[in-house]
């Protein structure tokens, strides 16, 4: 049959041409074919992927790759069937070779990309080994930069491997860049507060923590008036690192506590909205702020 043969494609189209062999329904039956392989190759390439997906530890872009092949394979196959209709003797040994190309190219391409994207990150570092970096919402302590991947340690012990491309491609938050890092929490306190001498200690309060930098000096400023309150936030720097945040967070939290009891000072409410900064998930509300976020 000539669909077996190997010569060349290009001579044997001329000659199906000139010799007047192929008839208008051997045209009209290879564009039929090639019309009714795109959407089965679409078919194909769905059960593909779900059965790729069921492979355990899989990456999900060598199961979107993988079904990607195999739906160019199934219109690879056609075009070869609608040419060997047309007079045209492709060969086998060509449509497999054209099939390794493809299915080659399409498999490798994600980890060529994420390589250069390696590459690139050790020669031109957006961020260094032992970096807190945050990227895609996965947030940690920079381990090590691989030729595919970057990979965390998470705060809570798990190793998060985030690909070099997709780490290019997004938003990255290196907390590490600088050498301090800055938090602040809240307090609500009575209207008849005095609010020139309980910003004065509780200034003094924060700034005897250790852990706390001097400079830039902690603040406390009136932010808020609402329902005869009145609202402090007090704000501080700590060094970037991976403990200090928490630390400066709990000493400070303690300092105005003790200030505040020693003092006498009313408060409205008996809770502290903290603010650790970006990249910190806020803990969950108390009943007291939800009553009055409800307000």
């Amino acid at each position: 049959m000539i669909f077996w043969q190997s010569s060349d494609p290009v001579q044997n189209v001329q000659d199906a041409v000139t010799s007047g062999t192929v008839t208008g329904w051997d045209v009209f039956a290879a564009i039929a074919i090639l019309v009714i392989a795109w959407p089965v190759g679409v078919v194909v390439r769905k059960v593909t992927f779900r059965a790729l997906k069921r492979i355990p530890n899989l990456p999900e872009e060598v199961a979107t790759d993988g079904a990607r092949a195999a739906r160019w394979l199934v219109f690879l196959v056609a075009l070869a069937w609608a040419l060997n209709i047309l007079g045209v003797g492709v060969g086998w040994i060509t449509i497999i070779v054209v099939v390794v190309l493809v299915f080659g190219v399409l498999m490798l391409r994600p980890m060529v990309e994420n390589t250069a994207a390696g590459l690139l990150l050790t020669i031109r570092p957006v961020y260094n080994v032992g970096d807190q970096i945050e990227s895609l919402g996965y947030q940690g302590t920079v381990m090590q930069i691989a030729s595919r991947s970057t990979v965390l340690k998470a705060s809570d012990g798990r190793e998060i491997h985030i690909p070099n491309t997709e780490v290019l491609g997004k938003p990255i938050v290196v907390y590490t860049a600088t050498a301090s890092r800055k938090a602040s929490f809240d307090i609500t306190v009575a209207f008849e507060t005095d609010l020139d001498a309980t910003i004065d200690l509780l200034t003094k309060a924060v700034a005897s923590v250790a852990g706390i930098l001097a400079d830039p000096a902690p603040s406390v400023q009136a932010s808020g008036i609402h329902n005869n309150t009145i609202t402090l936030s007090i704000g501080y720097w700590y060094p970037s690192s991976e403990s200090s945040g928490s630390n400066a967070t709990d000493g400070a939290i303690r300092a105005v506590t003790k200030a505040i009891v020693d003092a006498g000072v009313a408060l409205a409410r008996p809770t502290l909205d903290v603010d650790h900064g970006p990249g910190t998930p806020p803990g969950p509300p108390t009943d007291a702020s939800k009553d009055s976020d409800s307000s």
